[in-house]
């Protein structure tokens, strides 16, 4: 059956910065070619709905609880090799579905922003089933095993770190391009700082702290509350909980009585908010660090989920546009030392707009269609 105009854009476990990402590069596609159908699905609900939203439940459980574990079973090759016969007994249930769903939107081209897919999408292209190009979007500055098959025609990657690394392990460089990870084309506009201050209810000439948790509100974010509240300068801060009623519920009471804290839930689009900050304090997810870097704000680093977070912290720190809070005090030292020394503030400022790809989405949808429309140029093995 021959394919349709359609690009099929999979991740796993809905709110995070994989389903983010595919919805970044699905709007800058729309726009460049509104003729292409751009369809996101969470490939494990699609495959396993129960299973699906079960693993997501525990995945989400066990970076609150029991991050060690994550830890263990994070770019292990102890752990690749002794689940690999589980992982193929998955596939081979799932392949039906998975084949179905092909079938249903006859692609172009799939893309997957998290491993998982990719592994399911690699072992299709193996069998013969999926014959169109495979391309994977790294979300993260970082690499590890689960995203490295040779079935991948192409690869998109945050930084020319992440290719050099890639190509340690064994891809071509020729199928690597350095893309910056996708964020929303929104992240990339000029606005003025003032007006979208005055438009939020900020001061404007008050230094302004953002305090994300990443999409489900997750760290201690209570306890950086309340270090930044013992802060003894002029400040304005905007906490954003994400999807965690019970923190937005603490914060917004423990802070009811000052002016100078404005609380959210879940934000959808986080661009203004970045745009009105001086300094951002979060978790450090790939999507939302690559974000800051667009707007040019520099970045103290928090509870990282071993693992991709800890990699994204060793790269943030190393190129001087972030600094690490391991606790609530550290967290106070830098912030004081940051407003106290306007300088520190703007050279990591500077060297985050040398390290930005505010375009990212643009470039991964031109090279999208660059593999879709010319593969006899580029894809291997594709007919």
């Amino acid at each position: 059956m021959p394919a349709n105009n359609c690009l099929l854009f999979l991740y796993m476990v809905p709110g995070t910065g994989h389903q983010k990402a595919a919805e970044a590069i699905m709007e800058a596609t729309s726009y460049m070619d509104p003729r292409v159908e751009c369809v996101t699905l969470d490939v494990g609900h699609q495959t396993f709905p129960f299973l699906g939203r079960m693993v997501n439940r525990m995945y989400l459980q066990m970076l609150k609880s029991a991050p060690f574990i994550w830890e263990y079973l994070y770019d292990n090759p102890d752990v690749e090799e002794a689940t690999r016969d589980a992982r193929e007994l998955l596939r081979l249930m799932g392949s039906l579905k998975i084949k179905r769903m092909l079938k249903k939107y006859r692609p172009s081209g799939v893309i997957c922003t998290q491993a998982m897919p990719a592994i399911a999408m690699a072992a299709e292209k193996r069998s013969g089933r999926l014959r169109v190009p495979l391309i994977c979007a790294i979300t993260d500055f970082a690499i590890h095993t689960y995203w490295l098959h040779p079935e991948v025609d192409l690869y998109l990657v945050g930084h020319d770190d992440v290719k050099k690394e890639m190509i340690r392990r064994g891809i071509a460089a020729e199928w690597i391009r350095v893309t910056g990870i996708p964020i929303n084309p929104r992240f990339g506009e000029t606005v003025d700082q003032a007006q979208i201050r005055h438009k939020l209810r900020l001061n404007p000439h008050k230094k302004t702290l953002l305090v994300m948790g990443g999409g489900h509100g997750l760290g201690p974010m209570d306890e950086l509350v309340q270090a930044i509240r013992t802060i003894p300068l002029p400040l304005q801060t905007i906490v954003v909980c994400g999807r965690n009623p019970r923190v937005y519920k603490k914060i917004l009471k423990a802070t009811a009585d000052d002016s100078d804290f404005h609380v959210f839930g879940y934000v959808k689009d986080t661009a203004p908010l970045l745009s009105a900050a001086d300094l951002l304090i979060t978790k450090p997810g790939g999507l939302t660090c690559a974000e800051a870097l667009a707007k040019q704000v520099p970045m103290i680093l928090t509870t990282p989920i071993p693992g991709q977070e800890e990699r994204n912290v060793r790269f943030l720190t190393r190129y001087q546009v972030a600094r690490m809070a391991q606790t609530p005090d550290d967290l106070l030292h830098a912030v004081v030392d940051l407003v106290r020394h306007p300088k520190k503030m703007e050279s990591m400022r500077r060297r985050a707009r040398l390290l930005s790809k505010p375009h990212s989405a643009w470039e991964a949808s031109r090279l999208i269609f660059d593999v879709v429309n010319l593969r006899g140029s580029f894809a291997r093995g594709i007919s």
